[in-house]
């Protein structure tokens, strides 16, 4: 066998098309992308969700802290909530209503604030993370 004709039978396109070797490979290429995107998709999610989770154990802490009487006034409710998210976000809204002996505390974050490094899902910066805490005041 020489090696021209090693390189006809070996490099024929007619043969070349016929064989399934590197399917797999391209298959791969053609789904990895798809793959990746849901992951970093899934990951933000979860931030998001933790970071709601976060904000109304923030919520719940501070209204409970003024239900008890360890804080004695809406601003200290505030306060107390934004210093608690300060390391998420510096844009939390705080609204703490004494209305009877019902504490209601409305916290509201934007959800963009809670993407992490990467901000992959850019619907979410329009939307607001908001949790609501109610608890009887004890005093």
């Amino acid at each position: 066998m020489s090696i021209s004709s090693f390189i006809r039978r070996r490099f024929n396109p007619a043969s070349f098309l016929r064989r399934e070797g590197g399917s797999a490979t391209i298959e791969v290429v053609l789904w990895v992308p798809f793959f990746v995107v849901t992951l970093m998709a899934s990951g933000q999610l979860a931030l998001v969700f933790f970071g709601q989770a976060m904000t109304l154990d923030a919520a719940q802490d501070a209204t409970r802290a003024y239900a008890i009487g360890t804080l004695t006034s809406e601003a200290e409710v505030r306060s107390r909530i934004q210093s608690d998210l300060s390391a998420i976000s510096s844009n939390v809204a705080v609204v703490s209503v004494l209305s009877g002996d019902l504490i209601t505390t409305v916290v509201t974050v934007p959800a963009s604030d809670f993407g992490g490094p990467l901000r992959f899902i850019t619907q979410f910066s329009s939307l607001n993370v908001q949790v609501v805490a109610q608890q009887f005041a004890e005093i």
